[in-house]
């Protein structure tokens, strides 16, 4: 890994459009900056392996990083795909715990990382980053909760169209544009799918008239008819 060049206003500002670190004081948010490391990641670089000790909070600044748990020699359950902007690692880093999985960069990446004593120190001197770090982690477990409820089915077909029904930009929109940021096979392991059957659920909902497939580009043209395909799959 090396270091990629950005100036500390640079880092300020990435940092200042993360949700936790959004509205704090400008001390506070010179205390990040100041402890934030560089680094670059080529593509297919392991990051850390599940187990080992979380010592970082990621940001991604470029590219976009894996998350996944090895399953066998051949097979892996992708947990999280982050893309820019996102950040990954929190959890265990504030708990004092291992990673719970591994983490590779899908494509080449700059990412800022923050260690635990930058980010305890701060929280300690202001207590807005504590709130804003416990708000965050608490949201992401209801998410988490969410997800579980909503995006476990038996079916499939179930399994695909609440992946694209959580990519709509607006609750309300009737049809909108999904870029695939990552190839079907990890879509397809992050739900627990092959990647024949999560091609053969993407015809299934083009016959359908639901979405419209072109490469990595799916035009969702009917998003109520495809949350109706959603609920007539479930149990």
């Amino acid at each position: 890994m090396n270091a990629f060049p950005l100036s500390p206003a640079q880092i300020s500002a990435i940092l200042g459009r993360l949700g936790y670190f959004r509205d704090l004081g400008q001390a506070t948010r010179n205390g990040l900056t100041a402890g934030a490391r560089q680094i670059s990641a080529q593509r297919g670089e392991i990051l850390y392996f599940k187990s080992d000790p979380a010592e970082y909070l990621y940001v991604v600044v470029s590219g976009q990083i894996k998350l996944y748990l090895a399953q066998s020699s051949q097979v892996e359950k992708v947990v999280a795909l982050v893309g820019h902007g996102e950040s990954f690692g929190i959890a265990p880093l504030w708990l004092g715990l291992p990673h719970p999985a591994n983490a590779m960069a899908k494509s080449d990446s700059h990412l800022l990382l923050l260690d635990r004593h930058t980010l305890v120190t701060q929280a300690r001197q202001d207590p807005a980053l504590a709130e804003c770090l416990m708000t965050d982690l608490s949201r992401r477990v209801m998410d988490l909760m969410h997800d579980l409820e909503s995006c476990t089915p038996r079916s499939g077909l179930q399994r695909v169209s609440c992946f694209l029904l959580q990519q709509r930009p607006e609750p309300r929109l009737g049809s909108y544009e999904i870029l695939l940021s990552s190839s079907k096979r990890d879509i397809a392991a992050k739900l627990n799918l092959s990647q024949e059957t999560l091609s053969r659920m993407f015809q299934v909902l083009s016959r359908e008239g639901a979405i419209e497939v072109q490469g990595r580009m799916i035009r969702v043209l009917d998003s109520e008819k495809l949350r109706q395909l959603h609920q007539a799959h479930c149990d």
